[in-house]
Parts: C-alpha cells; sequence; structure tokens
C-alpha cells in the first residue's frame, strides 16, 4: 500500500481551489457543503507521509499510518521509513490530541509496511494491512483483537476476502457480519473495485461479492469505510466524474428498496484536483478525517480533519454505550448480545474491554431492546432498553452491574 504512488502535486492553493471549483462545476458535482478542514498539525502529521486515519467511534482514539523513519539520522536526511501504525489520544478538557505513539511490534511487524485500515465500532477489533512476500505480509488483510489494553498477534483472515491479488482497504459493519474491502481480484469492472463478504449464523464467511457498477466505476476505487449507522457508505474513487485524482464519494442505502444509491461527489473544498482518500467519519456525523496531498501541509500526505456544519447523511441512530462493571466498580470483560425485543432479530453481539468495562452497540432509536450480559465468574444478566426516538445522533449512557455466582 505504498501511497506515495498516489500523489499528483499541487501547485498552489489559489490554482487547487479554483480549478476544483471550474471542474466540479463543470462536472455537475454536488453544491459546496459547508464545512471547516484543518490539518491536525505537528503533534499527528510528520515531514513525511501520515494516512490512512482510524477514528474510534466516540472520537477519543485516533489510529494512523506514518512513514516517519525509525532513527533520527535519517530523519535529518528526510529519508522515509516502511509503513508503521501510530495511535494518538484526545485530551477533550483541553481540546487537543495528545503526544502518538507507535504501536508495539505485534502490530508494527519488523522490516514489512504494516498500516491499519479498520477499527471495529466498539474498538475491540483492528484489521491490518501487510506488504511483502514472507508470512502474514503478502498484501492480506489481516485481524488483531484487543483484549484488555494488549493486542492478539494479527491472523489472515478468511481467503474469501483474501485473494491472491491486494486487498488494501478494508471497513467492518457495525454488527461485525459484513467487511466491505477493495481488491484488485480477477472479474471486477475497474481494477480496484469494492466488495463485501458476509458472515452467516455459522460465523463462516460467504464469498465475496462485487458491489457492481453503480459504486464502481471503469477506474480505481479505493479507501471504503461503512459508517457505525450501517446505513452511508464512504470511499475514493478516480472515476465517476471526479474533481482531481481520488476523491471522496458517499452512497446512501435506501431501506425502501434494499439498495445502495447512485454515489455522490462530496465536491470542493472537501475534493481537490489532488488525492483525497481514506476518509472516515465520528459515529455522530459531525467530525470526518482524511488524508490529502494539498498544499500547506507538514509531509508529502497530511491527515486532517473535517467539521460538518450540516447534516449529510440524514440518518437517525443511537449509540448505546457504558460500561460494564461488578459491585466494586471494577470492570468486567464480558459478552453483550443484543436483540430487537418487537421482532426478536438478533442486533449482534458484541464485547466490553476487560481493562476499562466500556461498550458501545449502533441501533436505530425508538425501539425496544434487550441486552443478554454474559461473563466467567458472573451471574448472566439480562437487561431491557426502551430506546426513545430522537433525529440525527443520540447517545444512550447504561452501566451494567454484574453480580458474581
Amino acid at each position: 500500500m505504498k501511497i506515495l504512488l498516489l500523489i499528483l502535486s499541487i501547485c498552489s492553493l489559489s490554482i487547487y481551489a479554483q480549478s476544483s471549483v471550474k471542474k466540479a462545476r463543470a462536472n455537475n458535482q454536488k453544491d459546496s457543503i459547508k464545512v471547516e478542514i484543518k490539518n491536525l498539525g505537528s503533534v499527528i502529521n510528520s515531514p513525511f507521509s501520515d494516512y490512512a486515519p482510524l477514528i474510534s467511534s466516540d472520537g477519543t482514539a485516533l489510529v494512523f499510518t506514518s512513514q516517519r523513519p525509525l532513527n533520527n539520522k535519517d530523519y535529518l536526511k528526510g529519508r522515509g521509513g516502511l509503513e508503521n501504525v501510530y495511535i494518538s489520544y484526545y485530551d477533550d478538557k483541553n481540546s487537543r490530541w495528545l503526544v502518538t505513539f507507535m504501536f508495539e511490534s505485534v502490530i508494527n511487524s519488523l522490516d514489512i509496511d504494516n498500516s491499519a485500515i479498520a477499527l471495529s465500532n466498539d474498538g475491540q477489533k483492528m484489521l491490518l494491512y501487510r506488504g511483502g512476500n514472507i508470512q502474514n505480509a503478502n498484501g492480506d488483510i489481516l485481524e488483531s483483537l484487543l483484549s484488555g489494553n494488549e493486542w492478539s498477534d494479527p491472523t489472515r483472515l478468511s481467503p474469501q476476502i483474501n485473494s491472491d491479488e491486494n486487498e488494501t482497504s478494508a471497513s467492518i459493519s457495525p454488527d461485525g457480519k459484513t467487511i466491505y474491502f477493495i481488491s484488485d481480484r480477477a472479474h471486477g469492472i475497474g481494477g480496484k473495485d469494492i466488495w463485501y463478504c458476509t458472515q452467516n449464523e455459522s460465523g463462516d464467511w460467504n464469498e465475496a461479492v462485487n458491489m457492481g457498477n453503480l459504486l464502481n466505476s471503469s477506474e480505481a476505487e479505493e479507501s471504503v469505510f461503512i459508517h457505525p449507522n450501517g446505513k452511508v457508505l464512504f470511499f475514493s474513487s478516480k472515476g465517476h466524474n471526479a474533481i482531481g485524482g481520488f476523491d471522496i464519494y458517499m452512497s446512501v442505502f435506501d431501506e425502501t428498496t434494499q439498495t445502495w444509491a447512485k454515489p455522490e461527489n462530496l465536491g470542493y473544498p472537501i475534493n481537490s484536483v489532488g488525492d483525497e482518500i481514506y476518509f472516515v467519519m465520528q459515529a455522530n456525523g459531525k467530525t470526518g478525517y482524511y488524508a490529502s496531498s494539498m498544499a500547506g501541509g507538514n509531509g508529502d500526505l497530511d491527515i486532517y480533519s473535517i467539521s460538518f456544519l450540516e447534516d449529510i447523511m440524514k440518518k437517525n441512530m443511537t449509540q448505546i454505550m457504558g460500561r460494564v462493571i461488578n459491585k466494586s466498580d471494577n470492570p468486567v470483560g464480558s459478552t453483550i448480545v443484543i436483540k430487537n425485543k418487537s421482532t426478536d432479530k438478533l442486533i449482534g453481539s458484541f464485547k466490553s474491554n476487560n481493562a476499562s468495562g466500556k461498550y458501545i452497540v449502533s441501533v436505530p432509536p425508538g425501539k425496544k431492546y434487550e441486552l443478554e450480559i454474559t461473563s466467567d465468574g458472573y451471574k448472566t444478566d439480562t437487561i431491557s432498553l426502551d430506546i426513545p426516538f430522537k433525529a440525527g445522533y443520540q447517545e444512550y449512557i447504561k452501566d451494567i452491574v454484574l453480580d458474581p455466582k
């Protein structure tokens, strides 16, 4: 996943803006969205390429990939290094990102390119891309699970997802039962396409399905992201009458027809004559993050935040969140199975972190749900939640106290 191959030079901010607007209008792109775009600064971005941001659904953790070298000699000489994965946490009190640090060696394997490409909605699962012709590093997608504060040794995903070709980007649906991914495998439409795999009741992955020529163009698609509401898909493409190189597009799922809508270019100023890739968005729909080569950055590719001043998705969702604890207020790792009480339909199975007790579940509002919580050494607890309807985004806080057996 050598991102530098994607970068197009931009001479000046004024040329970039004028050309973007002119071409956007010529291609009948969407009217300008009201946004504020901000470079995340030197605490996140380096003089080298920084990209592929992943944001936790609550916006408190930012995972990203960087080609900054690991020794001062190369750093001072401007020589970039291999790809490695970094993380920063948000200081809500002071409204700033804290100093970044590199993930441990279980995530950043030595002497190969390592890139994080997806976080699950609850933050307990991370998907990785590794490049190179050695074991666990041949352009496939790998999975690492979080237990407390420790990430597991990454394992390769199912051959239904990984092929003999490259799978360079992925995203996990909020219920964990669908993985959307980018692949240049055979029988695609335009080289790199968007595909998806669903999980059956046995937990096995079904055959990969191409998302068709409405979303996939004759050009390359890249960096797919499914929002935590499960109904809005973002991706980058060189096709669909793009303004510049890779542009960011949005497609909304129609629940009546059960189909994805024609993708919509997010337009200027989000997209430019350069490359805009790796777009992700917080669950609240108010803040997104992406990588861009626009002028004025710290390095070749920088990570930017986008504050949306209007609701571009127009979808309703509630995040049920809180902690699973015991009577001594200690965190408890548990499994949470949630059902829709009206239909008895299983929404999904989720984990609470055994170091923090935190859990997050995304559901539609205005419905009644049943949560069954199980953990070794504790009595199974079943609780009912009546989630009120609210348009847009809301959070429902519910701490769960388990009794010992």
